[in-house]
């Protein structure tokens, strides 16, 4: 049975002005940077609680659900109030700063998980993959 829904293509999501509410039901594409923008611009965001979206239950504009009740109960509180405004604390997590020190928590390795690869020979494939991006960025043509 059809959803009553319009897709309407692709559109500048600044362009978008008269929508509060985006939808984003999956769990398996990768589709965060639609939430993310969503998010930034102040938008509730309905998305399931799931390991892949566990950054953006942060927002109190992000509206989690577990099962087809909770969906239905966040869609109509979305329906029936305004996102709040983003605090300027909140508001830096959409910045490239904050981005790439969360890149940097995320990549870090302790010395004991470092001495552990070495033990297990996974330093001299972590030193190629290493050289092999040096490599690709030294060319324009490939970034």
């Amino acid at each position: 049975k059809p959803i009553p829904a319009n897709f309407c293509g692709p559109v500048d999501h600044s362009l978008l002005g008269k929508y509060k509410t985006f939808v984003n039901p999956s769990t398996s594409e990768v589709l965060c940077t639609t939430t993310f923008e969503a998010l930034a611009m102040g938008k509730f965001v309905i998305i399931p609680v799931h390991e892949s979206n566990k950054f953006f239950l942060q927002f109190p504009n992000c509206l989690g659900y577990r099962n087809k009740w909770e969906f239905a109960a966040n869609l109509r509180w979305a329906l029936t109030h305004e996102p709040e405004p983003l605090t300027p604390e909140l508001a830096k997590e959409f910045t490239w700063e904050a981005a790439t020190d969360r890149l940097i928590r995320s990549s870090a390795i302790t010395r004991r998980e470092a001495k552990e690869r070495y033990n297990l020979g996974k330093a001299k494939l972590d030193e190629r993959i290493a050289y092999f991006h040096r490599e690709l960025g030294k060319h324009d043509s490939i970034r």
